[in-house]
């Protein structure tokens, strides 16, 4: 049996360990999967330099160590180091292997919502570490894409500052996607959305990264409107899976662990 983990801050909630041992029983991969809640930056540090000792395979990331992981991997997979965030770690005996599995995640929602986004308008809400990976997604596949951010004046050091908008000025805008890659309507505050449903009317097509609720008020506004709608969970799994073909070096049935992870639902 081998051992892999998330690692992050305040993970209890998580549903990566339900996820990941579904996938590996499906497989039939030997696979234990745990948390491990680190409290602060000395404990990371620690964790890090007894990763080996403690015999760990793989190890998926969250908030708020994403970048804090880089300066003990060995190898940067091309999609994290222009997200510069890390989800994914592969760790063999002679060097750690970092990846960014949400990107993948993104990617395989596009498919699965069968969009055509070469230059095509899209927006997307937020400017945090999901918003990076969306956003590689987006100019890998030819989009035309832009950011919302409540403040587009602290964000200099932004990687993408010149595509950066506030919030006013997409009430004035149109386009063919809009992303929420923000937090806001996360259970257990479902009852706000990040945008009025008047500037939602603009827009063909909702995705928002969030999948509990399964449907937010943004996205509950979107169906009345008529336009496509797809929530969080589909990237949810969809990274998971990226990360079991990563550390078992298999192809895997993305739709298949869909359809049974909904059934769990």
């Amino acid at each position: 049996m081998k051992i892999f983990g998330l690692i992050g801050k305040n993970i209890s909630y998580s549903f990566s360990p339900i996820l990941h041992k579904k996938i590996a029983s499906f497989y039939n991969f030997p696979l234990y999967y745990t948390t491990f809640d680190i409290n602060n930056i000395d404990e990371f540090n620690i964790f890090f330099q007894n990763l080996k000792a403690n015999s760990i395979s793989g190890l998926n990331i969250t908030i708020p160590y994403k970048k804090e992981v880089f300066k003990f991997v060995d190898f940067v997979s091309e999609e994290t180091e222009e997200i510069k965030a890390s989800n994914c770690l592969k760790i063999l005996s002679n060097r750690i292997e970092a990846y960014n599995t949400d990107y993948f995640g993104v990617i395989k929602t596009f498919e699965k919502m069968k969009l055509e986004l070469k230059n095509k308008e899209v927006y997307i809400l937020g400017t945090g570490g999901a918003s990076l990976a969306v956003a590689k997604a987006l100019k890998d596949l030819d989009a035309k894409f832009f950011f919302v951010s409540r403040n587009i004046y602290d964000k200099k050091d932004f990687p993408f500052a010149n595509k950066l908008i506030d919030y006013n000025e997409l009430e004035n805008r149109k386009g063919y996607l809009l992303i929420n890659a923000t937090p806001i309507g996360t259970t257990p505050n479902t009852n706000i959305s990040p945008i009025s449903k008047q500037t939602i009317e603009n827009f063909n097509i909702l995705f928002d990264l969030i999948y509990n609720p399964r449907e937010t008020l943004f996205l509950r506004w979107g169906k009345e409107l008529g336009k496509q709608v797809e929530n969080g969970l589909y990237m949810l799994v969809a990274q998971a899976v990226k990360s079991q073909e990563i550390w078992f070096d298999k192809k895997l049935d993305y739709n298949k662990i869909y359809e049974l992870i909904q059934e769990e639902l």
